[in-house]
C-alpha cells in the first residue's frame, strides 16, 4: 500500500524540476551579458559588401614544365592578413589569368599544385573596381598548405562588365599528395590597392 506523504514528495520533486531545473537548463546554453554605458564604448561596423568573385572547382594538377606564373600580389608583414594587390587585366568580354600565391616560390617542373579556379566579374570601364583576397587551405593527409592572393577587379575597357576566369595554383610540393579537404575564403579588401 502507498503512503500519502511519499506521494506527495514524489509530487513535490517533479514541481521543482518543472520550476526551476527545466528552464535552467533550456537556457543554459545562452549568456547575456549587459555592459555598463560609456561613451567612449561605442563602436560602430559596417560591412563590406561581398567581392564581385564566385569560387568553382578545384582539381589536383601535375606539372612537367615550370608555368612560371606571376605571384598573387605581395605579402605584407602579416601573413594571410595585409597585402598589396596585383590589378587584374583588362578584358573586353571574357579571359583567363593564372596565378600563384603571394608568398609561394616559382613552382617548378615536377610539382603538384592544386588548383582553384574563380569567376570574377569585372564591373564596366566607369568602375569602379574592388580589391579582394583569396585564401586557400589544402589539408593533406600529412599536414595543411596554404596559399593566399591579393587582387583588384580592375576595370572592363568597355561599358558592360566582363568576366575573368581566374585559376590560382598553390603548390604541393613533389609527392603525389593526398588531399583530404580544401577550404577557400574570399575577403573583400578595404582598398583596391591593398588587403585588407
Amino acid at each position: 500500500m502507498r503512503q500519502p506523504h511519499r506521494l506527495w514528495h514524489w509530487l513535490g520533486l517533479s514541481l521543482i524540476l518543472v520550476l526551476f531545473v527545466l528552464p535552467t537548463t533550456a537556457f543554459a546554453a545562452t549568456t547575456l551579458r549587459t555592459l555598463p554605458a560609456h561613451p567612449y564604448l561605442v563602436v560602430h561596423v559596417t560591412l563590406l559588401a561581398p567581392p564581385p568573385v564566385t569560387i568553382g572547382a578545384n582539381a589536383v594538377r601535375y606539372f612537367g614544365f615550370a608555368p612560371g606564373y606571376a605571384a598573387a600580389g605581395t605579402q605584407g608583414t602579416s601573413p594571410g592578413l595585409e597585402g598589396t594587390t596585383v590589378v587584374l587585366p583588362a578584358c573586353a568580354g571574357a579571359c583567363t589569368d593564372r596565378y600563384r600565391p603571394a608568398s609561394s616560390a616559382a613552382i617548378a617542373a615536377g610539382d603538384y599544385t592544386d588548383r582553384v579556379i574563380f569567376t570574377v566579374t569585372q564591373p564596366p570601364a566607369a568602375g569602379p573596381a574592388v580589391g579582394f583576397d583569396l585564401e586557400i587551405a589544402v589539408h593533406l593527409t600529412t599536414g595543411w598548405v596554404f596559399g593566399t592572393g591579393y587582387f583588384s577587379t580592375g576595370v572592363s575597357t568597355g561599358a558592360a562588365t566582363s568576366t575573368i576566369t581566374l585559376r590560382m595554383y598553390v603548390n604541393l610540393g613533389t609527392a603525389v599528395p593526398d588531399v583530404e579537404v580544401v577550404e577557400v575564403t574570399v575577403n573583400r579588401c578595404l582598398a583596391t590597392t591593398a588587403c585588407p
